[in-house]
Protein backbone atom coordinates (compact mmCIF):
# COMPACT_ATOMS: atom_id res chain seq x y z
CA UNK A 1 0.00 0.00 0.00
CA UNK A 2 1.17 3.51 -0.78
CA UNK A 3 0.20 6.79 0.90
CA UNK A 4 -2.00 9.09 -1.18
CA UNK A 5 -3.49 11.82 1.01
CA UNK A 6 -3.99 12.86 4.63
CA UNK A 7 -7.53 14.12 5.28
CA UNK A 8 -7.79 17.23 7.41
CA UNK A 9 -11.03 16.28 9.20
CA UNK A 10 -13.01 13.19 10.11
CA UNK A 11 -15.80 14.20 7.72
CA UNK A 12 -13.32 14.61 4.86
CA UNK A 13 -11.93 11.15 5.64
CA UNK A 14 -15.44 9.68 5.52
CA UNK A 15 -16.22 11.27 2.15
CA UNK A 16 -12.89 10.11 0.71
CA UNK A 17 -13.49 6.57 1.98
CA UNK A 18 -16.91 6.59 0.30
CA UNK A 19 -15.33 7.81 -2.94
CA UNK A 20 -12.77 4.99 -2.87
CA UNK A 21 -15.53 2.44 -2.21
CA UNK A 22 -17.65 3.83 -5.07
CA UNK A 23 -14.79 3.23 -7.51
CA UNK A 24 -13.88 -0.17 -6.02
CA UNK A 25 -10.41 0.97 -4.94
CA UNK A 26 -8.79 -1.18 -2.27
CA UNK A 27 -7.77 1.13 0.57
CA UNK A 28 -7.45 1.67 4.27
CA UNK A 29 -7.06 4.74 6.45
CA UNK A 30 -3.83 4.37 8.37
CA UNK A 31 -4.45 5.73 11.86
CA UNK A 32 -8.20 5.64 11.31
CA UNK A 33 -9.05 3.55 14.36
CA UNK A 34 -6.60 5.40 16.59
CA UNK A 35 -7.97 8.79 15.54
CA UNK A 36 -11.38 7.82 16.89
CA UNK A 37 -9.82 7.55 20.36
CA UNK A 38 -8.71 11.18 20.15
CA UNK A 39 -11.43 12.98 18.18
CA UNK A 40 -11.25 16.61 17.20
CA UNK A 41 -9.14 18.58 14.77
CA UNK A 42 -6.46 16.58 13.01
CA UNK A 43 -3.43 18.47 14.20
CA UNK A 44 -0.59 16.03 14.74
CA UNK A 45 0.57 12.48 14.32
CA UNK A 46 -1.51 11.43 17.33
CA UNK A 47 -4.79 11.50 15.43
CA UNK A 48 -3.66 11.97 11.81
CA UNK A 49 -4.98 9.62 9.14
CA UNK A 50 -3.45 8.70 5.79
CA UNK A 51 -5.27 7.17 2.84
CA UNK A 52 -3.35 4.11 1.67
CA UNK A 53 -4.13 2.34 -1.64
CA UNK A 54 -2.63 -0.45 -3.72
CA UNK A 55 0.19 0.75 -5.98
CA UNK A 56 -1.68 -0.27 -9.14
CA UNK A 57 -4.68 1.85 -8.09
CA UNK A 58 -2.71 4.88 -6.88
CA UNK A 59 -3.04 6.89 -10.09
CA UNK A 60 -6.82 6.47 -10.23
CA UNK A 61 -7.11 7.42 -6.55
CA UNK A 62 -5.02 10.56 -7.12
CA UNK A 63 -7.17 11.54 -10.10
CA UNK A 64 -10.36 11.11 -8.09
CA UNK A 65 -8.99 13.12 -5.18
CA UNK A 66 -7.66 15.86 -7.43
CA UNK A 67 -11.12 16.64 -8.75
CA UNK A 68 -12.57 16.31 -5.24
CA UNK A 69 -10.05 18.64 -3.62
CA UNK A 70 -10.06 21.39 -6.25
CA UNK A 71 -11.32 24.59 -4.67
CA UNK A 72 -14.28 26.15 -6.37
CA UNK A 73 -13.90 29.80 -7.48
Amino acid sequence: MVPIYSPKTESEAAVIASLMQAYDISFFMQGGAFSSMYPGPVANSLNAQTLMVRPEQAELARQLLQSFLVESP
